[in-house]
């Protein structure tokens, strides 16, 4: 992520946007089969739609902000039944920099319109994406491994993610 990073800022600073665009459109065409490979394989988690019903009931806005590309991440959204479940979809085909640039989160508040409060991820670059966008961080690691980076809540299951925000917000068991 960071050298994907750091190649878009040599390009954007050293070559003519023209020349630029058509090196990150060469990167995505080249990305773009891998990315695909793991949409295919991904699986759903036995708690997470239990978790999104739970979490649309509350009338939370949900969006999904993924360093992954449009076309992968609809297959995924697709494939398990998920388009439903969240407002807005921000990819990296969205934006010039991935997480744990906080830019993905930024045009997910500006598409809904609101301001985030949490980012719930897996990764340290979600845990950063969160921090540069002045959100809480909720990172799950189902194997209950806890991450050695810098978070705010960890979690091992989707289902917990209703109390750390009811709890936030001052409401018990939400």
């Amino acid at each position: 992520h960071a050298l994907r990073n750091e190649a878009y800022s040599w390009a954007d600073e050293n070559l003519d946007p023209e020349e630029a665009t058509r090196i990150r459109d060469r990167m995505e065409e080249f990305t773009l089969e891998f990315d695909m490979i793991s949409a295919r394989e991904s699986r759903l988690y036995p708690d997470t739609i239990g978790a999104l019903e739970h979490l649309q009931g509350c009338g939370c806005v949900i969006a999904i902000v993924t360093n992954t590309s449009t076309p992968a991440a609809h297959h995924v959204l697709g494939r398990l039944g998920l388009e439903g479940f969240f407002d807005t979809v921000v990819t990296r085909s969205d934006v010039p920099r991935l997480k744990p640039d906080p830019a993905m989160v930024l045009l997910a508040e500006e598409k809904l319109g609101v301001k985030a409060r949490w980012l719930v991820g897996d990764s340290s670059f979600d845990a950063g994406a969160a921090k540069r966008a002045g959100l809480l961080s909720i990172t799950i690691r189902r194997d209950g491994a806890r991450p050695s980076f810098a978070h705010d809540h960890f979690i091992e299951s989707l289902l917990e993610v209703s109390s750390i925000i009811g709890m936030s917000l001052g409401q018990p068991n939400s």
